[in-house]
């Protein structure tokens, strides 16, 4: 019976999957860290359309986006 707290990396799933240079990662570790990134940018994201809904809903209120629309109705009629 083996007694290293080495984590088992089956030989066809290791293939060179690196997220830090340093250090080779493991599979959950790779995952987890994947994870991560997946959520930071799904929240930017979250947030550039929010500020960009809120830019146009801005426009509009203002009356800067009336040129525009004048322009767009001009040339569909």
């Amino acid at each position: 019976m083996r007694h290293n707290n080495s984590v088992r990396r089956p030989s066809l799933a290791n293939s060179k999957i690196n997220t830090d240079k340093s250090a080779a990662l493991s599979i959950g570790d790779s995952l987890r860290k994947a994870k991560t990134n997946l959520v930071f940018s799904r929240l930017l994201l979250g947030i550039l359309a929010v500020l960009a809904i809120t830019v146009i809903f801005i426009a509009v209120y203002m009356g800067y986006a009336t040129p525009i629309w004048n322009y767009l109705t001009d040339v569909v009629s």
